[in-house]
């Protein structure tokens, strides 16, 4: 597939990923002042991508453009550094240390967890390979 089916793959998938995060922060606002559906959209992102990474490494049975559409779309809209950022320093300017600890801790070390997590599934339930194509 092309770059533009690529582009349109992404474009699609984003939609998706950014409705599903607008959606998710719905269902779990911020009213305690910590920042919880910030930190379930990176974790659940970060075992997405790196099953999606793992899967579409060892096999190529999915076109590209599927791949590229569901990582850099859908978990790049769903996921988000930028907000990780930011609330990371709203919690420090309030001098909230142990939320903004827990919040920093829990999305670096648990989105390195889920990642690993990810590709444990991709290779123990899906059945994909440890060794790339």
């Amino acid at each position: 597939m092309g770059v533009v089916a690529q582009i349109l793959a992404i474009i699609g998938w984003a939609f998706v990923g950014g409705a599903s995060r607008y959606g998710l922060g719905t269902l779990l606002p911020a009213t305690t002042g910590f920042p919880w559906a910030t930190v379930v959209v990176n974790l659940l992102g970060s075992g997405a991508l790196a099953w999606l990474s793992h899967a579409e490494t060892v096999t190529a049975k999915w076109p590209n453009a599927l791949t590229v559409g569901l990582g850099v779309g859908g978990v790049g809209a769903f996921t988000t550094f930028s907000t990780f950022s930011l609330d990371a320093v709203r919690l420090l300017s309030a001098q909230a240390w142990a939320a903004a600890g827990l919040y920093i801790g829990l999305t670096l070390i648990g989105g390195g967890l889920c990642s690993w997590a990810g590709v444990w599934l991709a290779r123990r339930y899906w059945h994909f390979p440890v060794t790339p194509r």
